[in-house]
């Protein structure tokens, strides 16, 4: 009788401090400040195995560039989540083996030939550029390798939002925040290498939708590495994958809400495997399980 109530109390405490984070979670400051941006809408009515993106249908997609000597190198992506604050993935903030250095965010970008971007003689604004003030890698980055692979880069003065330049909305309600469930489709997006035998990325935003797969289906992946409760295993078609380039970028899902359907992010792009679209999955970090980090940090 004794055991049986040991484990009725610590079941009680348990769900106690689950209620509790949650609480916490919901009623976050930083919700203030979110709120106060319109999120999530797309002003549209190659990753591999992609299409042409329309025109500012995914407004919050920002690229990451790199000074290398005196050119910029556009080789990641991330996420508008506020007017000043860019979500990426850890790796694409850290100086790589060339040394090269991010300087600058670009926002608004969707033809990487034309400035401005028009289509269907629709013409977007001049794209913004713009310095960085501060960058914040989870502090358990890389511990265990490739885990809490996020940051959050503070750009050095708010954007102009327009239709084009825009907030991507962060899951917040319980429907937002559940699991995802196997085989329901996510899309991703960004301007990394469209084919696996050359280095030539994508002119044009790229597009493409991918399942999710089973955790141990990432596994495979190899060098000890197992997903856990912080990433989300998608892909695993032929031909159709994230890539070189599209680091940091969104992964996103589209919910309905009381002021219609709106897309959330609910992943970044963190790694796959060294070829990209062989039928083998990739991992992104998880935007629901870093979302308290999130908010920590946006303040």
């Amino acid at each position: 009788m004794a055991f049986f109530w040991g484990i009725f109390l610590l079941t009680l405490l348990l769900n106690y401090y689950d209620t509790d984070a949650e609480n916490d979670l919901l009623n976050h400051p930083a919700w203030k400040i979110l709120a106060s941006f319109d999120c999530g809408d797309s002003a549209a009515d190659r990753i591999i195995g992609g299409v042409n993106a329309a025109l500012g249908q995914f407004p919050w997609i920002a690229r990451l560039g790199y000074t290398d000597e005196d050119d910029i190198d556009w080789m990641c992506g991330g996420a508008l989540i506020t007017d000043r604050h860019v979500l990426t993935a850890a790796h694409c903030v850290q100086t790589n083996d060339y040394g090269n250095v991010l300087t600058s965010i670009r926002l608004g970008e969707h033809d990487t030939r034309t400035n401005p971007d028009c289509q269907l003689h629709v013409c977007a604004p001049p794209l913004q550029d713009r310095k960085i003030k501060s960058i914040k890698s989870h502090q358990d980055f890389n511990k265990p390798p490739f885990h809490n692979d996020i940051a959050i880069i503070e750009l050095d003065a708010p954007v102009n939002l327009n239709d084009y330049v825009a907030p991507i909305c962060l899951p917040r309600e319980d429907d937002q925040m559940a699991s995802l469930t196997m085989g329901e489709l996510l899309m991703v997006a960004g301007w990394g290498k469209m084919n696996m035998t050359t280095e030539e990325r994508a002119k044009i935003l790229q597009v493409v939708a991918v399942p999710v797969v089973s955790a141990k289906t990432c596994d495979s992946l190899g060098k000890g590495f197992r997903v856990g409760k912080s990433e989300i295993c998608a892909g695993a078609q032929v031909n159709k994958d994230a890539c070189g380039g599209d680091s940091g970028g969104p992964l996103m899902k589209v919910f309905d809400t009381p002021e219609g359907p709106k897309n959330f992010l609910v992943g970044v792009v963190s790694f796959g495997p060294m070829v990209c679209g062989i039928r083998k999955p990739g991992v992104y970090s998880s935007v629901p399980y870093f979302l308290k980090w999130i908010l920590d940090n946006i303040m």
